[in-house]
């Protein structure tokens, strides 16, 4: 997928990854002429966005919103386990020549680096993880479970190892999951 930086912050500054870095965390997933937007936004529009879209309170890290369908016409555009694909998907209605954007992943930086100041966390794997988990949700991974849990942050491990990165909840490369 091609990583489309979005920034609707009020006040934009530098973040712990650069741009190409992110983007390459997630080349590999989904089709190679996918769009995936990361969108950057203040707490409360986290905030807005989670008790919207998923009835929580207050802000989080990361949310995530796939455009991907889970039937239509004629051959997938993804099988399973295809660029990472938990599920068989086809595209949603587009003009050819549009670029398909597979979802959006929404991060709040400002909470992001409050969470890594209080609880010591690196800010790069940090954001490393949060793009990744976010791009798998929109690829229909879920952890709904215990075994859903292992098997995603799995997947996280070795998306994040291709990149010379351990999984910074677990300490595990893509080999040791």
């Amino acid at each position: 997928m091609r990583l489309e930086l979005v920034d609707h912050r009020s006040e934009p500054g530098p973040l712990p990854l650069d741009e190409r870095r992110l983007a390459g965390l997630v080349a590999d997933l989904g089709g190679p002429d996918w769009h995936l937007n990361l969108v950057l936004v203040d707490d409360g529009q986290m905030t807005g966005l989670r008790e919207q879209w998923y009835g929580g309170q207050g802000p989080t890290d990361v949310l995530s919103f796939s455009y991907l369908e889970d039937e239509g016409p004629g051959e997938p555009a993804l099988r399973a386990g295809e660029g990472a694909a938990a599920r068989t998907f086809w595209l949603p209605p587009h003009a050819p020549d549009e670029p398909v954007t597979a979802g959006e992943v929404v991060l709040a930086p400002r909470f992001v680096a409050g969470r890594c100041a209080r609880e010591g966390h690196d800010p790069e794997a940090e954001w490393a993880l949060l793009l990744v988990h976010g791009a798998l949700h929109v690829l229909g991974w879920t952890h709904d479970d215990d075994d859903e849990r292992d098997r995603m942050r799995a997947q996280e491990a070795s998306i994040l190892a291709r990149a010379g990165m351990t999984h910074p909840l677990t300490g595990q490369s893509g080999g040791d999951a």
